[in-house]
């Protein structure tokens, strides 16, 4: 029976077996899986998949891929989320759009104790092994874009677009997200290759919380275009580590218009080369948001040939690490803190504003990267700009209180510099206790000029 239901949607081509799959037969991919082998393809039709298997399990031969993609020149758009594992695998061509755009901060709001299965709603969660991830597009998600986690390794991630994501994820996330990855081998070698992609628009725009922590700070520090992150905050219960010594490069990549720049947090072996970020910072309330921020207990990192121009108040290089090299970084920011190896100059790209970023320093390098994804823009008629969305902090703090799951016993307490609710309702909420502190910060969300 599985022979025949395979045999349905599959064709023969001079260099392996093609399994086609449409939106009414997607189900079946996972014993499609089961047959193909490294070379083959498994092609998807045009098309809107709004039913899809939650987890695929997949993978090629050793140096052989099995690639999963697009029929010719159609367009499959893949609305909901999907667990990926596997090995050997190729992905390409394909777009992942999410409900970003149906969702309304009311809604989202009302939900903060108690998230919908349409604010989690995320594209592509990844896990393996030898996996090129190219010329793809995950777009418009509540959480995040793509992520790769658990046993994962030599991974490339290159000429994709990544945008609009994280809006309204509670949890806190970004446009791609790699947390917590194990290796598996002991290599220190560059395995990780993060290239050439796109990333614009992937904010957060309401205050994220762990409940396991015990406590929120009420500030918008989540949306970043990527954050790559080897070892969970100690404060959070049950926090995970990840085991990886390999070396995570990350270059050649147009950074526009997010919430926040990159980030680097308690990560090792990350070499940041020749990236251009202009305009980050729309949302988070934190200045060292603005570009490429690497924590202080983040080791063996590398920082070169990179440009960031700010256009809020904004910190350029917000880099905290003791074992860092700099070498050869321009930026153009209000806020100036020395570094060697920035240079700070008056003027940077020529006209952000039209998405013009030539600069005296780098050339076209990152008009060019933009003019190669025209392609994909116009294919999905996706403009590059901001959202333009303003954060109300202390609306969203009034929010979240207004919408307390209350029992007879509830009672909330304030304080100068935090706000004490004893009693939740917790039922059906994973991770909260029967207490919680809302911890107040001033601050005010950096606003682009």
């Amino acid at each position: 029976m599985k022979t025949v239901a395979v045999t349905l949607f599959m064709a023969l081509t001079l260099l392996g077996k093609d399994f086609i799959l449409a939106p009414h037969n997607f189900s079946h991919i996972n014993k499609v899986c089961q047959v193909a082998h490294g070379g083959d393809r498994i092609v998807l039709r045009g098309g809107i998949y709004k039913e899809v298997p939650r987890r695929i399990h997949c993978r090629g031969e050793k140096g052989s891929y099995l690639a999963i993609t697009r029929y010719e020149d159609e367009k499959p758009i893949i609305t909901k989320g999907i667990r990926l594992k596997g090995a050997w695998l190729k992905i390409e061509g394909l777009a992942f759009e999410g409900n970003s755009n149906a969702l309304r901060y009311d809604e989202v709001i009302r939900h903060w104790w108690r998230p919908t299965k349409a604010m989690r709603n995320f594209g592509l969660h990844l896990q393996g092994h030898h996996i090129l991830i190219q010329n793809n597009i995950f777009g418009h998600f509540p959480a995040y874009g793509l992520k790769i986690a658990g046993k994962s390794d030599y991974i490339t991630i290159e000429h994709n677009i990544i945008y609009d994501n994280a809006w309204w994820s509670t949890g806190g996330t970004g446009g791609l997200v790699i947390k917590n990855i194990h290796q598996i081998d002991n290599r220190r070698a560059k395995k990780i290759h993060i290239v050439r992609n796109l990333f614009f628009g992937n904010e957060s725009r309401i205050i994220s919380r762990v409940f396991a922590k015990g406590f929120a700070t009420m500030v918008i520090d989540e949306g970043e275009s990527f954050l790559i992150q080897e070892r969970d905050d100690a404060a959070k219960r049950g926090a995970k580590r990840g085991d990886y010594d390999g070396i995570y490069e990350v270059r050649g990549n147009l950074i526009l218009f997010n919430g926040k720049g990159s980030s680097i947090n308690k990560a090792d072996n990350v070499e940041l080369v020749a990236n251009d970020l202009c305009c980050n910072g729309t949302t988070a309330t934190s200045p060292q948001a603005a570009g490429i921020r690497v924590d202080k207990e983040s080791r063996r990192i590398e920082v070169r040939d990179n440009a960031v121009q700010t256009c809020a108040d904004g910190i350029a290089y917000s880099i905290k690490a003791k074992e860092v090299k700099l070498h050869n970084n321009y930026a153009k920011s209000e806020i100036k803190t020395p570094l060697p190896g920035v240079t700070y100059v008056q003027r940077l790209y020529r006209d952000p504003a039209h998405c013009d970023f030539s600069n005296p320093y780098f050339g076209q390098r990152a008009n060019e990267l933009l003019a190669s994804f025209r392609p994909m823009l116009r294919r999905y008629a996706i403009i590059v700009t901001p959202t333009h969305y303003r954060v109300d902090v202390q609306k969203q703090i009034a929010d979240i209180l207004r919408y307390v799951p209350r029992t007879s016993a509830t009672r909330i307490e304030r304080f100068e510099d935090r706000i004490e609710i004893y009693n939740i309702d917790n039922r059906g909420i994973k991770g909260l206790g029967r207490d919680f502190i809302l911890r107040l910060k001033r601050s005010k969300a950096l606003q682009l000029r």
